[in-house]
């Protein structure tokens, strides 16, 4: 049977409340909701930014609608200028001539009316486009803002926690390091199994971890000699004997 002193057992309890802190700051570092947190708002910027994609897109289309729109009226324009021109001179021109180039100038007017609404439609369309990009660029910068203010505050709470599993380490390690070889082996190897690892087993069987051993196990447990190692086959972990 593997032994080890009763004081060392005793200590093992330490060693394993120590064990429990560490890994209890190892998961809030793991599980910071700040991690989340800076998830969602880098999942976020990325969105927007697909978004601004888009948007800057819709310029581009805007953009070529309004020149589309600008060449069309000036088309009309130097259409309109030129029959004015020839509508002034008279020169050639028969009274029915005459008539059928005013009436060539009122159709062109006509369709520069409508070709000025669609030219101003699409500067419209264009500056909305505009807004939307700089709208979505201020939106992302914000993102991008809440994002470095959330690194820079887990980054200080996570250094906080490095500090302290540091410092509980050290201890662990200074109190593990002079314990017997059986006992740090019966150790090492309950907590490759996950579970309980060890247990302070009162005279009464109960434990302060929820089990509470049968009266004939408290009696076989406490028959044995003080340096002889129990591990319990049903908890898979080392029962230490305590005295109060």
């Amino acid at each position: 049977m593997a032994t080890a002193p009763a004081h060392d057992q005793i200590t093992l309890l330490d060693v394993a409340e120590l064990d429990r802190q560490i890994a209890r700051l190892g998961r809030e570092d793991a599980k910071h909701p700040l991690r989340a947190e800076l998830g969602a708002l880098i999942n976020a910027a990325a969105a927007r930014a697909r978004d601004r994609d888009a948007a800057a897109e819709a310029v581009a289309a805007a953009e070529g609608r309004l020149a589309s729109a600008e060449e069309t009226s000036a088309s009309l324009r130097g259409q309109i200028e030129r029959k004015e021109a020839q509508l002034n001179s008279g020169e050639g021109l028969t009274s029915r001539d005459l008539m059928a180039l005013q009436e060539e100038i009122a159709g062109l007017r006509s369709l520069l009316e409508q070709a000025a609404d669609a030219e101003f439609a699409a500067l419209e369309a264009e500056e909305e486009a505009e807004a939307e990009v700089a709208r979505i660029d201020r939106e992302i910068a914000a993102l991008k803002e809440r994002v470095l203010q959330g690194r820079a505050r887990l980054e200080d709470d996570v250094a906080q926690i490095i500090a302290q599993r540091r410092e509980i380490q050290a201890e662990r390690d200074a109190l593990f390091a002079p314990l017997a070889d059986d006992l740090k082996e019966a150790y090492e190897r309950a907590r490759s199994h996950g579970g309980y690892t060890v247990m302070g087993m009162r005279p009464d069987g109960s434990t302060g971890t929820g089990v509470r051993f049968s009266p004939l196990e408290v009696a076989r447990i406490r028959a044995l000699p003080d340096d002889a190692l129990y591990v319990s086959e049903d908890y898979d972990c080392i029962v230490v004997r305590l005295e109060g």
